[in-house]
């Protein structure tokens, strides 16, 4: 298994790019807030996506 995740985190580094990399992890943080059904989740995932797709937004 630690192979595997080696190989994982080697090919992800080195064919995507940062920006990539963070919609990925926001794309699966969203779901996994989902199907967590806790209000203070669904809090913290808006305040920080907010962020995140406001500083994005200024880089672009």
């Amino acid at each position: 298994m630690n192979v595997i995740i080696k190989f994982l985190k080697y090919f992800i580094c080195k064919w995507f790019g940062t920006i990539a990399v963070e919609k990925i992890v926001i794309i699966l943080l969203g779901e996994l807030v989902k199907r967590t059904d806790s209000k203070i989740d669904d809090e913290i995932y808006q305040e920080v996506f907010k962020k995140t797709e406001t500083s994005a937004n200024e880089v672009s």
